[in-house]
């Protein structure tokens, strides 16, 4: 695991034998106190100053009752009750990317193929100016051969098991993130984890041929892996929570708070980046054909990582 477990705190709670000690305490200079009180006293009076004691002694009893009960009870809360906060998020609404947390990957990009597509990742086509994380990715085509722009951020930190979500429209030719725009061939649109040449990959994914299909893909190692797929329509025209918690025996996932698929084949293991991309395709299989002269955009207003509690 990685260093953002949470793993190892120490949990300073009082416990219920401290809230006992410390009243029993009070309880016996209280009652310390009644006594000198009494043995001062005439004979005659000894019997009220006991029932007084007594009397005395209530409040306390039930200040211990009330305090026992609360210290079992938050003790024993479910486990739902003490999930942790998050240990890493982004709202990117600061204007500008924070370099503290993430990259800006340049040169190669996903979807190379010779004399068929060369696909870059650039630094210009990655900003804040819409109030929140806006890639862009452009593509001509000249004689056959698609040339495609895109972009991505990486985080500088590794992640392992936990709960991993993003608040994202999937790629359209929308140049605001609420504005008329609609998807088009040749685009992929990606938030994920990565590690390694697919020691570790999850996927949310969009491929700009089939819009309203969101197929989710985990890796162990590039020819290991397990695929499903949902429907999500309009996930180009509006936003979308998109959530999976990775565990050791599984990974589930999650549209606007609904389960849409669970995974338990090929479960990778290793601590890995947070990535979010927009690339270029030229192929009638994935992603789909490119298409000339076409801008698009993927919005992104939120990510955030939790450990597992």
């Amino acid at each position: 695991m990685n260093n953002l477990s949470g793993e190892g705190l120490f949990d300073e709670r009082p416990t219920t034998q401290r809230v006992w000690d410390v009243l029993f305490c009070a309880l016996r200079r209280s009652r310390g106190f009644a006594r000198k009180g009494a043995f001062r006293t005439q004979t005659g009076f000894i019997s009220k100053m006991i029932k007084a004691d007594r009397l005395a002694m209530r409040p306390f009893l039930l200040m211990v009752l009330f305090l026992s009960a609360f210290t079992l009870a938050q003790d024993n809360r479910p486990a739902e009750a003490r999930s942790p906060s998050p240990v890493f998020t982004d709202d990117f609404s600061a204007g500008t990317l924070d370099k503290t947390k993430w990259f800006i990957d340049t040169g190669r990009a996903p979807g190379n193929i010779a004399a068929v597509n060369q696909g870059t990742l650039s630094a210009d086509h990655v900003d804040l100016s819409t109030g929140m994380l806006r890639l862009k990715l452009t593509q001509n085509i000249s004689g056959g051969l698609a040339t495609s722009v895109g972009s991505e951020i990486r985080s500088k930190q590794l992640f392992g098991y936990g709960t991993y979500v993003w608040i994202a429209r999937a790629a359209s030719t929308s140049a605001t993130p609420h504005g008329t725009g609609s998807a088009v061939s040749g685009t992929v649109t990606d938030v994920f984890n990565f590690i390694d040449d697919s020691k570790t990959e999850i996927d949310f994914e969009y491929q700009g041929q089939t819009p309203s299909t969101l197929e989710m893909t985990n890796y162990s190692t590039v020819s290991h892996n397990q695929s499903t797929s949902t429907p999500v329509p309009g996930a180009d025209s509006s936003f979308h929570e998109y959530k999976y918690v990775w565990t050791a025996a599984k990974i589930e996932f999650y549209v606007d708070g609904n389960l849409v698929s669970t995974h338990t084949e090929h479960i990778p293991s290793a601590p890995a980046a947070i990535l979010i991309n927009l690339w270029g395709t030229n192929s009638k299989s994935f992603g789909g054909v490119a298409t000339d002269g076409a801008t698009s955009y993927l919005y992104v207003s939120s990510v955030s990582y939790t450990p597992l509690p």
